[in-house]
């Protein structure tokens, strides 16, 4: 009769051991260097790499990335990159000479997918025949579908080992993203018909989701502070359409919007398109939105 001494046998389980996680240590090796310019995009695409692995995020849901400087962790990340997911439209512009040094890496911009939705904004002031988009395409859950798809696509693509997974992962987002854009449809309805102003045009593809009604912007860019002539504009539109509240962002100080409402009947109030305070993961993108509505009815249903 064969015996294992015990010797053996430990030596045997730790073989046994090894067998059994080779798979996964595999398809950990396989899983790409993944980067992602923004947070709620970083949540999507995090949600799609559930339980195959974390891409890093550049900017931090409190930074903005109209004016963010690349820190050298962050240029080695993208250095070492496999896939970059960035939104563009003019959005992260910090990245445009970064990536052209990026020779191996797989460069995703979201707003020039197919498929992703466009919302124009005003005219510039400079040349008053430009047309320019609202960058801000994660707004809208259709556009955020979308964007989960795409990223799945590519995932895919460079690492078929977990493309199960991918699939998986993105099936499960999409009804989650369904009860979202329900909850939202519901939680708005009271506030279709209230007209409000907003610190930026950053949010055109919510608007036109759930059909809410922006009378104005205080600026059309948070780089350019308005001048005089677009504050008095903004004061007036206030008396003359009664409006509620006017929406600051975290983002950015909230002296100019303070400044616009001083005197008048409007409430100040915040909008956040970034998740600045949430954690950063597959969560967030859901609890931004949710925080979009509620913020929007906590003001206007006053």
């Amino acid at each position: 009769m064969f015996r294992i001494l015990p010797q053996h046998a430990n030596a045997l389980a730790i073989l046994a051991l090894s067998i059994a996680i080779t798979p996964l240590t595999q398809a950990a090796r396989a899983a790409p260097n993944v980067v992602v310019s923004i947070a709620p995009v970083h949540s999507l695409v995090a949600a799609v790499m559930s339980d195959v692995a974390e891409p890093k995020l550049l900017v931090p849901p409190g930074a903005s990335p109209h004016a963010f400087s690349l820190r050298p962790s962050d240029s080695r990340a993208l250095a070492e990159a496999d896939i970059v997911f960035r939104v563009g439209g003019g959005l992260e512009t910090f990245l445009d000479k970064p990536l052209q040094a990026l020779v191996d890496g797989a460069i995703i911009t979201f707003a020039e997918a197919p498929g992703v939705t466009k919302q124009p904004i005003e005219a510039t002031r400079e040349k008053v025949e430009d047309q320019a988009n609202d960058p801000h395409i994660w707004l809208s859950v259709a556009n955020a579908r979308r964007i989960a798809d795409i990223a799945a696509q590519t995932l895919s693509g460079h690492d078929p080992v977990n493309a199960e997974a991918y699939s998986r992962n993105l099936a499960s987002l999409n009804d989650r993203l369904d009860n979202l854009e329900r909850d939202l449809r519901d939680r708005l309805t009271t506030a279709r018909r209230a007209p409000y102003v907003v610190l930026h045009d950053a949010y055109r593809h919510f608007e036109a989701e759930f059909g809410l009604q922006s009378a104005g912007a205080i600026s059309l860019s948070p780089e350019r502070r308005p001048g005089a002539r677009q504050l008095y504009r903004i004061r007036n539109l206030l008396a003359a359409q009664d409006i509620k509240c006017v929406f600051a962002e975290p983002q950015f100080p909230n002296a100019i919007a303070a400044t616009v409402v001083a005197g008048t009947n409007a409430r100040l109030a915040e909008l956040d398109p970034l998740g600045a305070g949430l954690a950063i993961g597959p969560e967030l993108y859901f609890e931004l939105m949710i925080n979009l509505g509620r913020s929007l009815t906590g003001c206007l249903n006053r």
